[in-house]
């Protein structure tokens, strides 16, 4: 069985253009009603990824798909892991990398966004890991994918940890 846990980490504002976020939300939605729409203005890699989730959509919100009325629906995003021993799992291309430098000295710790803030070229934000992530890896869980929406209109990225559990 597989136990999923998720954390909401504020994004600055002055870093993410709330626009364009929106407007991957709103693609997003059109992914899950089926819908294939190519913006020619959003990079292609995030598209492409974007619709490389319509396979196993359900599985995004947990066994559940988004009403088809809910416009605000969150934008799953691929994840590349990089540990301190310099191995990597994930997609090369993911636009969330979690770069893991040291298990003891939490605040060198990154999460690098690749153009989900912005639309510009190379644009990249960086966010301090949280302590909890760190310490679901060590209880052998694993973040899979992470999300990114608008909560209250402020931007926030949630990370999506997964693990096998004995069900009791």
């Amino acid at each position: 069985m597989k136990a999923h846990r998720a954390i909401l980490i504020k994004l600055q504002e002055e870093k993410c253009d709330i626009d364009y976020i929106k407007r991957l939300m709103a693609l997003t939605n059109l992914a899950y009603r089926d819908y294939e729409v190519w913006a020619t203005d959003i990079p292609k890699t995030i598209q492409h990824q974007l619709y490389g989730f319509k396979n196993y959509m359900e599985s995004l919100v947990f066994g559940t798909e988004p009403k088809r009325w809910f416009a605000g629906t969150w934008v799953p995003l691929k994840v590349l892991r990089i540990y301190s021993d310099g191995s990597m799992k994930g997609d090369r291309n993911a636009p969330v990398v979690l770069e893991f430098k040291s298990d003891v000295d939490f605040k060198r710790n990154v999460i690098r966004l690749r153009q989900v803030c912005k639309n510009e070229p190379r644009y990249t934000v960086e966010v301090p890991m949280p302590k909890w992530v760190v310490e679901r890896l060590k209880e052998s869980g694993d973040v899979r994918y992470a999300m990114i929406g608008l909560k209250d209109n402020e931007p926030y990225l949630a990370l999506i940890a997964e693990r096998e559990v004995e069900p009791y």
